[in-house]
């Protein structure tokens, strides 16, 4: 059943107890409705009608009031999130109160009920914090879950992460983004968390191998230390019909602290039989089931975010331009998918598969206090205008190009100077961007050494170097954009 009916307040509420492709459908236009109430009792069921026609995801019932019937209350899980409230008569003067204060602040802050069909995680993203605004649910508060594949989740995003709206990745740079951009704000921090590298799930098993053979099969004894001739060994050494003889001069000990002490445990391996001290910890993902050193493990802090004023305002803003270079630029990637085509190239040149330096340049703004400054959509469109066939990115208040020189000629000095060069004119053309005070530096890295320097390389992206190899300043005779 799916169905229009006025309420005593005069809003048009659409009913409907199952299923259906609202968003395709030409008899029930966006603008013959208000109101949603989904009208069944079944918690799944309703769910599945959740999984599309809710505020968020769905173009004709974006922002609008959404109510379930009252027997779900408490059942729904995370899906609760995107519901207005629970009610079985939708002329309940709570629930009318309720309907026209959201409409009423809907309007105030100017969302319109109509969006077109998402078809970015970027896109996405702003519709799901523009529906939190609506609702004045500015605080992002993570919760443990132990069904979540990173520990820690936004429940409001996990619902449609599950539902495969965007990618992992996609959250974490999106939440960094919107930090350095000034519309988030970390009010309090949590935890911090280690994440597969592979898959960023947090469900992970700690393992103890070998170093030399990395098999498991390990067997741990404490070491005995007898005072009197100072032999050091293995306890089994010193096992002799069930009491403690010396190995070397075969006193027995009976003792510990006066004959003997136990300084420290030593492991075998089964397989290879190499005796150790400390044992390699490797990770095991359950989710990917790839494994990884510790080490190597990727480090996420997790917080409590606010949305700002500034934030709000934007984000609500038509012109929003936080997607702009995602959308038309096909050489942008995100920061994620650019750090392992960095280690790609970098394996590659490493094998010999490739011949050339392996290049990356950074570029960032500065205030007049020496403090790095969000990134501005426009000042990576201009890197991506004037990179057309390098991979552009950013992240950590700083705009990335990658690149490879190639040395087919056995000389790549050339190709070097020619990269600075366009850098050195990208921070000049960029000069439009920056306010009073502000200078725009840059420098680029180039990859050297061998396979065990990758690591380093790619650390050393994070932050800006303090003798940058150029910088201009502010300009008040160039016309700001």
């Amino acid at each position: 059943m799916i169905t229009i009916q006025n309420n005593d307040g005069g809003r048009r509420v659409l009913l409907l107890d199952s299923p259906f492709a609202l968003d395709e459908s030409p008899d029930f236009p966006e603008y013959l409705f208000d109101v949603i109430f989904i009208a069944n009792e079944s918690a799944e069921e309703t769910k599945t009608i959740l999984n599309h026609i809710n505020p968020v995801t769905s173009s004709k019932c974006c922002y609008k009031p959404l109510f379930v019937a009252s027997s779900l209350n408490g059942k729904l899980g995370n899906y609760d999130e995107i519901v207005d409230g629970y009610a079985d008569d939708w002329n309940n003067m709570d629930v009318m109160t309720k309907i026209e204060d959201l409409i009423s602040y809907r309007t105030k802050i100017g969302l319109t009920t109509q969006e077109d069909p998402i078809l970015s995680s970027n896109q996405f993203f702003i519709r799901l914090t523009r529906y939190l605004i609506s609702r004045k649910k500015t605080e992002l508060v993570p919760k443990l879950d132990v069904s979540a594949s990173t520990g820690y989740v936004i429940p409001v995003f996990d619902v449609f992460y599950r539902l495969g709206h965007y990618e992992l990745s996609e959250y974490f740079v999106f939440v960094q983004s919107m930090v350095e951009k000034g519309m988030f704000r970390s009010t309090k921090f949590v935890h911090k968390v280690h994440l597969c590298p592979s898959c960023l799930h947090s469900h992970i098993l700690y393992v103890h191998t070998c170093p030399k053979c990395g098999q498991s099969s390990i067997q741990t004894e404490e070491v005995i230390h007898h005072f009197r001739c100072d032999n050091v060994s293995p306890e089994h050494t010193y096992s002799f019909g069930g009491q403690l003889r010396c190995p070397k001069c075969h006193q027995m000990l009976r003792h510990i602290g006066v004959d003997y002490d136990r300084p420290t445990t030593i492991h075998t391996c089964n397989t290879c039989g190499n005796t150790f001290i400390e044992p390699k910890v490797k990770t095991i993902c359950t989710s990917c089931q790839k494994m990884h050193d510790a080490d190597e493990l990727i480090p996420q802090d997790i917080s409590i975010y606010e949305i700002t004023a500034e934030g709000r305002s934007s984000i609500i803003s038509p012109n929003i331009g936080f997607s702009i270079y995602t959308e038309f630029y096909d050489n942008y990637i995100e920061y994620n998918r650019f750090v392992n085509r960095i280690r790609l190239l970098a394996e590659q040149k490493f094998s010999g598969n490739i011949k050339g330096d392996v290049l990356v340049g950074k570029m960032w703004i500065l205030n007049e206090k020496g403090e790095t400054m969000p990134i501005r959509p426009e000042f990576i469109e201009l890197a991506c205008l004037y990179f057309p066939n390098n991979k552009v990115s950013a992240a950590n208040n700083i705009t990335y190009i990658g690149t490879i020189i190639r040395n087919y000629t056995g000389d790549t000095e050339e190709g070097i100077i020619n990269f600075q060069v366009m850098l050195s004119e990208t921070i000049r053309a960029a000069l439009t961007t920056i306010e009073p005070g502000e200078r725009i530096c840059y420098t680029y890295m180039k990859l050297q050494g061998n396979q065990s320097t990758i690591e380093d390389f790619v650390k050393e992206m994070n932050f800006i170097s303090q003798s940058p190899d150029d910088c201009v300043d502010y300009d008040p005779t160039i016309k700001k954009k």
